[in-house]
């Protein structure tokens, strides 16, 4: 289900039961043909569930309880995405990073199950609070940072930065550009420290095409070191 340039997917809510219904995820649109996430729209199914009752009789006008399993079967619909809000998390796929938005109420564990059912085993998940876990859950750094290379399509040019959260980075930096700027390839990191380490040893490497700044000349050194990382 597409809103506006956000696609709704549906993933469980919790994987080890499949009973306790569905929770949402938002993908861009062109993220979803990009890594060619499975998007197929689930439908409802009957499920069974069961109930404890207890009860309380008389006998001989002596009270005592009774306990037993009501069974019933429940039409498990698909729910409405609805008005409310998602939390936004950065998932970095062989050096891309993408942006998806999650219902607040669903946990880390059902958004790593849906991942591992499409992205490579390698994907690093970014938490709201920049906390870097594995699709397994395990934690690989307090804060994430990046070392980044973004292209500007006029100049041909590259930047070399490095940035705590990349999205703002790129807002930040397009809206003092009038031209496009595209981010190419990234690097994600253990803190701040490795962060800057890999910067100053890239600029290091390159300064033979150098323009000014962190920018850099598009030449085939450059371009053939960002495909391989």
């Amino acid at each position: 289900m597409a809103r506006k340039n956000w696609y709704v997917i549906y993933i469980d809510r919790n994987p080890d039961n499949p009973d306790s219904g569905w929770g949402w995820v938002e993908v861009l649109i062109e993220d979803l043909k990009r890594f060619n996430i499975p998007y197929q729209h689930p439908v409802g199914r009957w499920v069974t569930k069961h109930k404890e009752i207890t009860v309380t009789r008389y006998k001989d006008s002596v009270p005592y309880t009774e306990t037993y399993t009501n069974t019933y079967t429940q039409y498990l619909n698909v729910p409405s995405r609805g008005k409310a809000g998602g939390k936004k998390f950065t998932l970095n796929i062989n050096g891309e990073l993408i942006t998806i938005k999650a219902q607040k109420s669903l946990t880390i564990n059902a958004i790593s199950a849906w991942l591992r059912t499409w992205a490579s085993p390698e994907t690093k998940i970014v938490t709201p609070g920049n906390r870097s876990l594995s699709l397994d859950g395990e934690n690989l750094a307090k804060t994430a940072h990046f070392v980044y290379f973004i292209l500007n399509s006029d100049s041909k040019a590259i930047k070399i930065g490095r940035a705590k959260n990349i999205e703002q980075r790129m807002k930040s930096l397009q809206t003092s550009s009038p031209a496009h700027l595209k981010l190419i390839k990234s690097v994600q990191v253990d803190g701040a420290s490795k962060a800057i380490e890999l910067e100053q040893a890239l600029h290091q490497q390159f300064q033979a095409i150098k323009l000014a700044g962190e920018w850099f000349k598009a030449e085939p050194s450059l371009l053939e070191y960002i495909s391989q990382i």
